[in-house]
């Protein structure tokens, strides 16, 4: 028998998917006040990354920006929670593929390719990508520890024929797809902390000395894919843009480390726009180098 919270889930779910949005941001609203004046969620973690960031910038100036970011993450986890059940008709409401020219281009010259992205805006939105484009969608991701919201997050993915491939099966699930010949794109989010064992290149980020996982370059590079840069770009609530970047044509021709570097800094001129829209919540300093 299924537990009665996520029965409650799956109905709270459903009713986001179709609520309007002035109602639905009402809850965004709960959730913010919740989640930085009673809860503090990671309250310390922002602040200190916030700080790093942006030392130049005054104790109130990161107060604003840190009040911002809570705000747009509640949104984001209410959008997220309410695509699980929305209809192709509804998301158009909230988000709009511009670029397209870029993938239709490589689609054309049948060139597979790998996009960097990183943790801005609603990046979860790129999942409808498929909506939009005849690629195969392969979108690398680390499972949850908690299993339900894994799954939850695993059929938000699956819904418009993305193909979510665990970390670990990304090299053979790569591989396999290669050989067969079809165009695909690999998605993979490529800001995050890696393991220690994973510190491949460093290189100032954001006014920190950074780690980059390099497993994105390298996957690139062995297949000579394309390389873009997908942003999910918030234009105002309930309103997003998703744009590509076109890095590189064929990373085959690139040096080492070279398309990181660049992916590094184009996410860094993104976020330095807009600071609310990236994700401050996790740990992104949390390895020194030794």
């Amino acid at each position: 028998m299924k537990h009665p919270g996520l029965i409650l889930f799956d109905v709270f779910s459903r009713l986001l998917s179709i609520l309007p949005k002035r109602v639905m941001y009402v809850f965004a609203d709960l959730l913010y006040l919740a989640g930085y004046y009673l809860v503090g969620y990671r309250k310390k973690v922002v602040y200190e990354n916030l700080r790093y960031a942006f030392p130049e910038k005054s104790d109130k100036d990161i107060k604003k920006i840190a009040k911002r970011f809570y705000s747009h993450l509640s949104d984001v986890m209410v959008e997220d929670i309410a695509m699980l059940h929305m209809g192709t008709k509804r998301l158009d409401q909230f988000v709009t593929v511009k670029d397209m020219d870029v993938l239709d281009d490589l689609y054309r010259r049948n060139r597979n390719a790998m996009g960097m992205l990183g943790h801005y805006g609603n990046w979860e939105l790129l999942t409808t990508i498929p909506l939009h484009s005849p690629y195969t969608i392969l979108t690398v991701y680390k499972p949850l520890k908690n299993r339900f919201f894994d799954r939850k997050i695993y059929e938000m993915r699956r819904r418009f024929n993305e193909v979510p491939v665990p970390m670990k099966q990304a090299y053979k699930t790569i591989a396999r797809h290669q050989n067969q010949g079809g165009p695909y794109i690999v998605g993979m989010v490529a800001d995050q902390s890696p393991t220690k064992s994973g510190l491949n290149y460093r290189t100032t980020f954001l006014n920190q000395d950074t780690a980059f996982f390099l497993g994105a370059e390298r996957i690139a590079r062995k297949y000579n894919h394309s390389v873009m840069f997908p942003a999910v770009k918030k234009v105002k609530r309930g309103s997003y843009e998703i744009r590509f970047t076109l890095l590189f044509d064929n990373a085959a021709e690139t040096t080492e480390t070279e398309i990181t570097e660049k992916y590094a800094r184009t996410l860094e001129s993104l976020i330095r726009e807009k600071p609310e829209y990236w994700l401050w919540s996790h740990r992104r300093w949390k390895h020194t180098r030794d």
